[in-house]
């Protein structure tokens, strides 16, 4: 009985040292407060750290009232020690958290209002688009 207790205590000891690699987007801006969203799903106001799991590319927008939202592919890319064989021993190896982190900042250019005469024009040519939609062929 102490064998198996001894082992079973072993076994969890050694499941415990187990290395983790947490990976983490980190949006900030200026001004803080922007609507975070990633891959079209809302995230939360900046500054915010965005758990992930996968490398890749992914879909980022920023977007604050009075300023001009930023829409944008980000490029998630493996440090060098996440590529194979190494990451076998960074993610179950090694009895370490690793953390991950990529930062994005963005300066937010305040939005400026279209001079009524390009809303005019945005408006005019709208109309002519629906009315020749909507004829009869």
């Amino acid at each position: 009985m102490s064998r198996a207790i001894r082992f079973v205590g072993g076994v969890l000891a050694a499941a415990s040292l187990v290395g983790c690699v947490e990976r983490f987007i980190a949006v900030r801006t200026d001004p803080p407060g922007a609507m975070v969203t990633l891959d079209d799903q809302k995230i939360g106001p900046t500054p915010v750290d965005i758990p992930y799991t996968w490398y890749g590319m992914r879909l980022l927008s920023v977007d604050l009232a009075g300023y001009r939202e930023v829409r944008e592919i980000i490029a998630l890319n493996p440090p060098w020690w996440q590529f194979s064989p190494l990451d076998f021993i960074t993610d179950v190896v090694l009895p370490v958290t690793i953390t991950d982190r990529t930062e994005f900042s963005y300066p937010l250019e305040k939005a400026t209002a279209k001079p009524d005469r390009e809303l005019e024009e945005v408006r005019k040519r709208a109309a002519e688009l629906r009315e020749k939609a909507e004829a009869p062929r």
